[in-house]
């Protein structure tokens, strides 16, 4: 397995442009065909009509593939063909690591501007507290200011804060992901829950099953990010979900992945689907992490919870049962 990171280095300043410009002005970015029609030059609301569309497609429109059943979006997913094949409850009280590690790429990599320090607990030379917490029942990644002391340690960053992925533990194709968090509101917070392709080649896709800006505490954003044939990083746009209350208690967020097709869900519904040849088609493993300001959110300021904290009750994948 080549490691991701290498290929992420190569595409960071591609990607942090192109973040730039989907999260200030999503049509910069639509240069991928979606539902079989070429988005490109569509205004803004040709663009909402269009979600608004996918979303009519795929909760009353859209057949079933024997690939992948969809369930109506009202009832959430429908479970009884599908068998657990990854799950952490987090009812222990230590970190699973034969699931998790807590690094993905050095901690000295600075991407999109942020401004956390990802504390890397299971490196024994590690001399920050750990910014995880277990109670028997779940998760907590909590985000705090770097003590004076420990800034030039942390890369000079403001924050210390937390990611684990299941990058070394596991990676699938196909099926369904799903997560019950809890987010901070606060200017600043970026918590999310998102996938990279395992081999680093092809796509390198990159799905966000939940981004969150803290400054926005009544919706999340659903996203897809891959690499052309050319080299170029793609998306056919972020999407925005008005989800009122989202940072009030814990919330469920999925994703239902077939071949061909990507299909976002909120607490059962179904919020923005992704159909193509551009769906990823390879192993891909889990991230969840909790990063601090950068190209997208608000900056961190006065307000900002000290700390941002982000509550992970539980993260399960399930695939269709052998017939």
């Amino acid at each position: 397995m080549i490691p991701w990171v290498l290929a992420f280095a190569i595409t960071i300043k591609q990607q942090a442009l192109l973040m730039r410009n989907t999260k200030m002005n999503v049509l910069n970015a639509l240069l991928v065909t979606v539902l079989g029609t070429t988005l490109v030059a569509c205004g803004s609301s040709d663009l909402e009509q269009l979600h608004e569309q996918q979303l009519d497609d795929a909760i009353n429109d859209f057949a079933p593939s024997a690939a992948l059943p969809v369930a109506p979006a009202k009832n959430g997913m429908d479970l009884t063909k599908y068998e657990l094949v990854f799950n952490d409850e987090f009812e222990a009280s230590f970190l699973d690591v034969l699931k998790w590690d807590t690094a993905l790429w050095s901690s000295d990599t600075i991407i999109y501007e942020q401004k956390q320090f990802y504390v890397d607990t299971q490196d024994t030379e590690v001399e920050f507290d750990s910014p995880f917490a277990l109670d028997g029942n779940s998760l907590t990644i909590s985000a705090s200011q770097t003590p004076v002391d420990k800034l030039a340690e942390a890369n000079n960053q403001p924050y210390l804060s937390g990611l684990i992925t299941s990058r070394n533990t596991f990676d699938f194709e196909y099926g369904y992901v799903e997560a019950r968090v809890r987010v901070s509101e606060g200017a600043g917070i970026w918590p999310s829950v998102w996938m990279l392709g395992a081999d680093g080649q092809g796509l390198k896709p990159e799905i966000y099953i939940m981004e969150y800006d803290g400054d926005k505490p009544d919706s999340l954003f659903n996203n897809y990010n891959y690499v052309d044939d050319e080299g170029n990083l793609r998306s056919p746009g972020q999407q925005q979900v008005d989800e009122p209350g989202f940072s009030d208690g814990y919330q469920i967020v999925g994703l239902q992945w077939s071949p061909g097709e990507l299909l976002f869900r909120t607490n059962g519904r179904a919020t923005y689907r992704i159909i193509g040849d551009n769906v990823p088609r390879e192993d891909m493993y889990l991230i969840l992490n909790l990063a601090m300001g950068g190209i997208w959110p608000s900056p961190t300021n006065d307000d900002t919870p000290d700390p941002a904290t982000f509550d992970i009750d539980y993260v399960r994948v399930y695939q269709l049962l052998a017939p």
